[in-house]
């Protein structure tokens, strides 16, 4: 039996999460930094969300994981730079809100469904 599409999108959000934080922090080039940057941006915003909300078909719950991370990412953005407190390395806290939603939802899951 597949797991639910809420489930998937909880385990990207994880694992984008530390890999864009790994490549953003840790990387011996700037092209794989710029490639965590993107990732950050791109994913775990949005699966932090949509790990709870089943769209109903892959596509748009891939979809739909893009345009809420793309709105997380500038809404936070948005408000530093109103604030004055621009600090780009700030917007990794979005990775830190994915792995707990994200960890939080798989946890619910498991109860719910029992061992899988």
């Amino acid at each position: 039996m597949s797991r639910p599409r809420s489930e998937l999108t909880a385990y990207a959000g994880l694992l984008s999460s530390v890999l864009a934080v790994a490549l953003v922090l840790g990387s011996p080039t700037p092209w794989l930094g710029l490639a965590g940057a993107l990732l950050l941006a791109c994913v775990p915003g949005g699966a932090a969300v949509m790990c709870w909300i089943d769209a109903g078909e892959n596509a748009a719950q891939a979809g739909l994981t893009l345009a809420v991370s793309l709105t997380a990412l500038a809404l936070v953005s948005a408000i530093m730079i109103w604030l004055a407190a621009w600090q780009p390395r700030a917007l990794l806290v979005l990775a830190g809100a994915a792995v707990i939603s994200c960890a939080l939802r798989l946890r619910v899951a498991r109860r719910a469904g029992g061992p899988r």
